[in-house]
């Protein structure tokens, strides 16, 4: 017996599992984990997922159409932003799990365009963006921060603390082998 059929025979309810959530339901969550950014009110390409254990969301992940128009040497229709990461209070071990589920499924999912990379922007003065550098993506730079102000955004205080200091990661997918994620297939 091959382990297809072995697998084809196992039934069971899952522990664990991911799944899309509404933009209303993700901003639930941020909102009811105390997300530094709180919800993702950006009104362009956006899809939220959730890890589920046990039937409890234990972190939700927003990905989204990024702001800028080029993000490294990536266009915008290029890139899928992970916009947002939060957990419940008491899954602390959840984000390294959910990031690395985010970076597997979502670019399969993402409705609007073929991602060749993924962006998301550590807040510098509130983490050090090991969660990114653990699960292979790298570190492109250091970017100041937004006051806002722009055609979709209200203007923020200086002190806000989408106002302050970001490191930018990016993990590129076309640099991946597709049959073996852990190593890196030469340009």
């Amino acid at each position: 017996m091959s382990a297809a059929d072995v697998v084809r025979q196992v039934s069971f309810a899952p522990l664990a599992a991911v799944g899309e959530l509404e933009p209303a339901q993700a901003d639930d969550l941020l909102a009811a984990w105390e997300h530094a950014l709180g919800p993702c009110g950006r009104p362009f390409g956006r899809q939220d997922f959730a890890l589920v254990v046990d039937s409890h969301a234990v972190a939700v992940a927003t990905s989204a159409s990024t702001v800028s128009a080029t993000v490294d040497r990536y266009r915008r229709d290029d890139v899928v932003e992970l916009a947002r990461l939060a957990r419940a209070p008491d899954a602390k071990w959840a984000l390294r799990v959910a990031l690395r589920l985010w970076r597997e499924v979502v670019p399969r999912r993402w409705h609007y365009w073929r991602a060749r990379a993924l962006v998301a922007y550590a807040l510098a003065n509130r983490h050090d963006g090991d969660l990114y550098r653990f699960d292979g993506w790298r570190r492109v730079c250091l970017v100041r921060g937004s006051t806002g102000g722009g055609g979709w955004t209200k203007k923020r205080a200086v002190d806000a603390v989408a106002a302050g200091p970001k490191s930018l990661w990016i993990y590129d997918l076309e640099l991946t082998d597709p049959n073996d994620p852990t190593k890196v297939s030469k340009p």
